[in-house]
């Protein structure tokens, strides 16, 4: 028996993961019998200098595989971000698809391309990455490639494929809140789901959108974990329960509550001290007969 765990947006760097927080990820691994990690996305700003060492010591206990996230594209040039596209792998009896995705405002159907091109311009952290073609046109050609790479599989791997990507492929899981809804633009493309229930796909894993979800659509089995950044983590709505001195202030505004503990010895203690209980939350697990 195989064990593969999926994980999305680890975010290295902006969680500030010292060696501390890396060894209680690999200690979580192992006690959950973890053989396979998968990293769908967002590993950290820099692939090169923070990610790729990441992954080297992470393979001396697992076999790792990973696809990009939008993050991990930065100071990257197209040829690079082909070159980590599209990788399949045999685990067990299942294969594992992994690209990245992209998206094509499909989510944000009443806005106009103008607009949504001056969003993502002003406010979007995308506007840091250089694609070599516009946005629509990166999307239909990652969904011409994933067509074409799943029109080549068999049906029995097929029946067995899992598919890890970091964008978001369904409109089921875009933002709801009012202040954030613009920001859906840049989310994914329901043609990613379109493509799925033509291949009968049945298994995807994905990030990006720092949502949990776990919902069937149309025969096809969704889940998304991603740890996000550590003010999203129910940590720290834990931390505040737990203390109840911090109950006097606007219980509806974590990230400012989160701003004033964030330095603290007793938050930063209690994080390590429950990161694994997060960590857990935010693992996609398989069980793969071999």
């Amino acid at each position: 028996m195989k064990k593969l765990a999926i994980l999305s947006d680890l975010h290295l760097d902006v969680n500030q993961f010292d060696e501390q927080y890396k060894q209680i990820l690999i200690q979580t691994l192992q006690e959950q019998r973890i053989t396979d990690i998968h990293l769908a996305g967002d590993i950290s700003n820099d692939f090169e200098r923070l990610s790729k060492p990441f992954l080297a010591r992470l393979s001396q206990d697992f076999t790792v595989s990973y696809n990009l996230g939008n993050h991990d594209m930065l100071s990257m040039d197209e040829s690079a971000i082909t070159a980590n596209d599209f990788q399949i792998r045999t685990i067990g009896q299942k294969k594992l698809l992994s690209f990245a995705g992209w998206y094509d405002y499909s989510f944000c159907p009443d806005i106009s391309i103008e607009q949504n091109l001056r969003t993502k311009n002003t406010f979007w952290f995308d506007r840091k990455i250089t694609r070599d073609v516009d946005d629509i046109t990166v999307t239909n050609r990652i969904l011409t490639k994933l067509d074409a790479v799943l029109t080549r599989m068999i049906p029995t791997d097929k029946a067995n494929l899992i598919v890890a990507m970091h964008f978001v492929p369904h409109p089921s899981f875009v933002m709801t809140h009012p202040k954030f809804i613009k920001f859906n633009a840049f989310l994914g493309s329901d043609k990613f789901h379109a493509l799925f229930v033509k291949h009968g796909i049945k298994d995807v894993v994905f990030g990006h959108n720092h949502r949990s979800y776990d919902r069937v659509i149309d025969s096809v089995h969704y889940q998304a974990k991603p740890l996000g950044y550590k003010r999203e983590w129910l940590l720290v709505s834990d931390y505040f329960k737990a203390y109840p001195a911090y109950q006097s202030l606007n219980s509806y505004n974590l990230h400012k509550r989160y701003n004033l503990v964030k330095k603290t010895k007793e938050f930063d203690a209690y994080l390590l001290t429950h990161f694994s209980e997060e960590l857990k939350k935010s693992l996609v697990i398989f069980d793969v007969q071999i």
